[in-house]
């Protein structure tokens, strides 16, 4: 260290801070070096304490002047104005050589020397200033590559992220609104893409406020758009009328979507919900008839067994149901797969008559005067049971009470079924297998109606499709959902459903498939029009998806597959969807997903970056998990203290600033950078449609917009016809 560079000397040490008493030959708060001119004790400026080989680097975050008396050499003590400068330092990390590395392993000395950072050390600490000039980056360790900003201390000087840091281990952008989030995460993203080795990127958007669309791609005179740049965007509108609109078939739901949507309470709602879901997807198989059936032999043999034990008077429900289950069972929708049971299980429809019939005439005979039922003696019940065994032997290959060996489909698969079905018939078929059906039908009341609603519902229809018709099953559905979800591009291997079997436009994503789109950088979910009610079941299907799809594909392709894949998932206005609970009760299936994604995600290469203007209102444990933090202007009090929670303590006296950062300034922290710094976030070209609005221009503005009132109610009430949907677009 040159000897013009020292400005003082250390005072006082703790394991975060050291004081640094100012020379007092330094004449005002500057000092001339061989590199010019430097401001000193500028706050978030560094300074350099040398300990033996090493140096220690700090940050420093106050100053202040404090008054002494002095004592003069007869010991008459007189009041002198003698001032002292004390700057307090946060200890940052260490230059070891031309090595920086966070943290810290030694600490200084009363009396050390402190002196300005140079050149050289912040070269050791952010990189050469022209860092690509020297070398590319390594694609196995690319260090800090990405730049995001300048320092606003050090003029000139670039701050650049490790992207491997950044996005490997989740990342969260905090701030008031208006002070530059979007534009912080739209200027990011094109940084990376405008990178030289850069060939591809894999980044899906969550936008639930309808504004990065201008970020990648620009709008011509037209109104058709283009890209902004030589890379791919693919935008993806919560319109309706947009031919290119979002469309998420609900088969995709597995059963805590279902459970969450239709808000199925604990008790009978649920029980009765997971049952139709599993019945509606194994009807749904090539071989569903004969297992349709099957269930309900077997179910309805549960039900007459156990009855017929029951310590109540039930001799006549167990004549009632036995008869019952003979009109049943001759229904004209089982017919077909009597025929496959007689081949498959060695049963036929008068096998299972017969054995009803027995049990009805058991239980008949055990009712006084035709109208007062009462309890099944052992000899009736072992005549019920050897009337029934027989069957349920040749159905499951085990006596009665022994394991069915059911083969249906899990109520959590993704397979398609038919949603009309799903209401009328399976929904129906379980509340009437219940024993006391009435009773289950009436405290499922507020479900049924909700489904009904949903499924009659013009604003769902980007989930359930059409009102009152089904959605067809296109072949690979679900891999071409993932395809276009994440810009993979089509496959030249997979054959996919004609437009006669899945007609056009009534799955967007399957149309851009089959018209064979190429890949996709960044993928925009636009999710601004879509029901308030639905944002969390919305954005917590599509992170699942993509994590179970990254799960799986290490599991299908061997550990090299593992994490080959990494995507990037942005939550813009996270805090809407990813709540913290305020009572232990409450329920959300996005935290849950979220929270699953922050803890287990990265493993699989699904890195997220929440973007919340109310980190109170965000659920702890996926801020938590966020290793990198870009900190924008925050002035709610309960904002800040929430964030000083979740950060490491040593950075406290740094955060005080964080209500008076002027717009497009963060102060960015964690492992994504070498150390901590003030930046000005790079501009964003082109900008996402956030700018703040322009009250004034508009008050005295000769003549206002025009407005097509009608036009947007029209489209708010789902009253265009297709003909007018087609003029907008």
């Amino acid at each position: 260290m040159t000897a013009d560079s020292e400005i003082g000397r250390v005072v006082a040490v703790d394991t975060a801070q050291v004081s640094i008493e100012l020379n007092r030959d330094l004449k005002g708060m500057s000092r001339n070096t061989y590199e010019g001119a430097q401001e000193v004790g500028r706050i978030n400026s560094y300074v350099v304490i040398q300990v033996g080989a090493r140096r220690l680097v700090a940050m420093v975050t106050r100053v202040v002047l404090v008054e002494e008396a002095e004592m003069k050499a007869d010991r008459t003590m007189i009041a002198l104005p003698a001032a002292r400068r004390l700057m307090k330092a946060t200890l940052i990390g260490t230059i070891d050589g031309s090595d920086f590395r966070q943290g810290i392993s030694i600490f200084p000395v009363l009396d050390s020397p402190v002196h300005l950072a140079e050149r050289a050390d912040l070269d050791a600490i952010f990189g050469p200033i022209e860092r690509h000039s020297i070398a590319a980056p390594d694609p196995e360790a690319p260090e800090y590559c990405i730049p995001i900003g300048e320092s606003s201390i050090v003029q000139g000087r670039p701050i650049r992220i490790n992207p491997d840091a950044f996005f490997g281990k989740h990342a969260a952008v905090l701030g008031s609104t208006g002070s530059g989030k979007s534009c912080t995460i739209a200027t990011l993203l094109q940084s990376i893409r405008e990178q030289p080795g850069v060939k591809r990127t894999t980044c899906v958007i969550l936008d639930t406020n309808g504004e990065y669309r201008s970020a990648f791609q620009e709008q011509n005179e037209d109104g058709s758009w283009k890209e902004a740049g030589p890379r791919s965007t693919l935008y993806i509108p919560s319109d309706p009328t947009s031919n290119e609109r979002l469309a998420i078939p609900y088969w995709f739901m597995n059963a805590d979507d279902f459970v969450r949507l239709f808000q199925a309470s604990k008790g009978v709602q649920r029980p009765v919900l997971l049952e139709a879901l599993r019945l509606a997807r194994t009807d749904s198989t090539s071989t569903s008839s004969l297992w349709v059936l099957r269930e309900e032999i077997l179910h309805e043999i549960n039900r007459l067994w156990s009855l017929s034990g029951k310590d109540e008077k039930t001799s006549k429900d167990v004549r009632d149901l036995a008869n019952g289950l003979v009109t049943r069972i001759k229904q004209d929708d089982l017919a077909p797969a009597w025929d496959q049971a007689s081949a498959t299980y060695a049963i036929t429809l008068d096998d299972v008559e017969n054995a009803f019939r027995k049990v009805s005439s058991t239980a008949a005979g055990h009712i006084e005067k035709g109208t007062y039922p009462k309890v099944l003696p052992s000899d009736a019940r072992k005549t019920i049971r050897d009337a029934v065994d027989p069957i349920w032997q040749k159905l499951t290959g085990t006596h009665l009470g022994g394991s069915t060996g059911s083969a249906g489909r899990s109520p959590d698969a993704p397979s398609y079924f038919d949603k009309l079905k799903f209401r009328s018939r399976h929904l129906e078929q379980v509340l009437r297998r219940e024993e006391s059906g009435a009773r289950a039908r009436d405290y499922s009341g507020t479900m049924l109606l909700r489904i009904d609603r949903l499924l009659a519902d013009r604003r769902f229809e980007f989930l359930f499709g059409p009102v009152g018709d089904a959605l067809s099953d296109p072949a690979h559905a679900l891999a071409t959902f993932i395809r276009d979800t994440l810009g993979i591009g089509t496959s030249d291997n997979v054959t996919l459903s004609t437009e006669a079997d899945v007609p056009r436009s009534s799955l967007p994503f399957y149309d851009r498939q089959r018209d064979k789109v190429g890949t996709a950088d960044v993928v925009i979910l636009d999710l601004s029009l879509l029901a308030a009610e639905v944002l969390e079941n919305v954005t917590a299907l599509v992170g699942r998806l993509i994590l179970e799809f990254l799960q799986r594909l290490g599991e299908h392709g061997g550990e090299g597959m593992r994490g080959s894949l990494p995507v990037v998932l942005v939550l813009e206005e996270a805090q809407n969807y990813v709540r913290q609970p305020r009572f232990a009760e409450e329920e959300s299936i996005a935290r849950v997903v979220f929270e699953r994604i922050a803890r287990e995600g990265r493993k699989f290469g699904l890195s997220l970056i929440v973007a919340s203007q109310r980190p109170s209102e965000l659920s702890k444990t996926v801020l938590s998990q966020c290793n990198s933090f870009v900190v924008h202007r925050l002035q709610n009090p309960e904002d800040l203290k929430y964030f000083k929670e979740i950060v490491p303590s040593i950075y406290s006296p740094m955060l005080e600033q964080i209500p008076a950062l002027a717009p497009q300034t963060a102060l960015v922290l964690g492992e994504c950078v070498p150390a901590p710094a003030l930046v000005r976030i790079r501009d964003a070209r082109p900008v996402p449609k956030s700018r703040d609005p322009k009250f004034y221009r508009y008050w005295v503005a000769d003549q206002g917009p025009a407005i097509d009132v009608e036009g947007i109610c029209s489209q708010w009430e789902g009253n265009l016809t297709d003909d007018d949907a087609e003029a907008d677009h």
